[in-house]
């Protein structure tokens, strides 16, 4: 029946696998069905990183084109005869689109600081971040922010910026010794962290800043609502959606730094943000403490 239909639509001459491809797109419900596998093969290996999984020119890719990849469904595929379409892909010119500078630095950088953090997963001592966190949350957020970036208001009392803890520079300067002394004791216009006088409590500070990082954010903010803080999945998470990555030395051991970035870099143009979850520091009352804060407040 699809040969029938198939000729009676002119395309007979074009090549199988190009025709099961805008079969895919393009035909009624009965040949998109007898081509099915051959198209959607095809179109998702070939077409949809730009064109999108229908077509609609969103795929994960797309944002880094200017202009971005046309809508396939807006009825070109309806404008031309089918054979003409095949030509045009296996001969014609070739959709001429400019990378978007801007955007593709933008996308690099951040594969490049989430790929960089994933590798430092299995190496973090997360009892000692998770006694950190608790810490900085309730000492040091209100200055230095969630992620280590200071907001744009400052508390009262505090006269100048404080530096952004998450930045590479800032990090790489300072050492274990110099930012422990820093917790314990100030520096100018940093006072000492409060109440953090051990040894222990001032480890476990500095265990957290040095989690610190665009990648930390990015990683909160796309990937620890399932793949948890840790890097294993997150209880939270309907265990049927639940990942099966776990981010560990054995993962890492079969996954280098290339594979990564290509997955990265395809999770973020498929992905959006969520946001970050507090599993570990707020429980069913303290989310309704919050809530009911918020909606008693203006």
């Amino acid at each position: 029946m699809a040969s029938a239909l198939l000729r009676q639509a002119g395309m007979h001459t074009a090549p199988k696998s190009v025709l099961a491809l805008f079969g895919a797109l393009a035909l009624d419900a009965t040949v998109a069905r007898a081509l099915d596998s051959a198209g959607a093969i095809a179109y998702r290996q070939h077409c949809a990183p730009c064109h999108g999984d229908t077509g609609r020119g969103d795929g994960p890719d797309a944002g880094v084109f200017r202009p971005r990849p046309r809508d396939l469904r807006d009825g070109i595929l309806a404008r031309y005869a089918t054979d003409d379409l095949v030509r045009s892909v296996r001969d014609g010119e070739p959709l001429r689109l400019a990378l978007d500078p801007a955007a593709l630095d933008a996308r690099s950088r951040e594969v490049e600081a989430i790929v960089a953090y994933l590798l430092r997963l299995p190496g973090i001592d997360w009892t000692l971040a998770a006694r950190g966190e608790e810490l900085y949350v309730d000492r040091c957020e209100d200055c230095h922010g969630r992620f280590g970036q200071p907001g744009p208001r400052r508390p009262p009392g505090v006269p100048h910026p404080p530096p952004d803890l998450s930045a590479p520079a800032l990090q790489r300067a300072l050492g274990e010794a110099r930012l422990t002394d820093l917790v314990r004791h100030g520096h100018r216009g940093m006072p000492a962290v409060p109440g953090v006088g051990r040894d222990a409590d001032a480890r476990a500070v500095v265990a957290y800043v040095r989690l610190l990082s665009p990648g930390f954010t990015l990683y909160s903010a796309y990937c620890a609502s399932c793949h948890g803080e840790d890097g294993h999945s997150d209880t939270l998470v309907d265990p049927g959606l639940a990942p099966t990555v776990v981010f560990d030395h054995k993962y890492f051991a079969h996954h280098d730094a290339d594979v990564l970035r290509t997955r990265v870099w395809h999770m973020l143009g498929e992905q959006r943000p969520a946001m970050p979850h507090f599993r570990t520091r707020l429980d069913g009352a303290g989310v309704r403490a919050i809530i009911d804060y918020l909606t008693h407040t203006e």
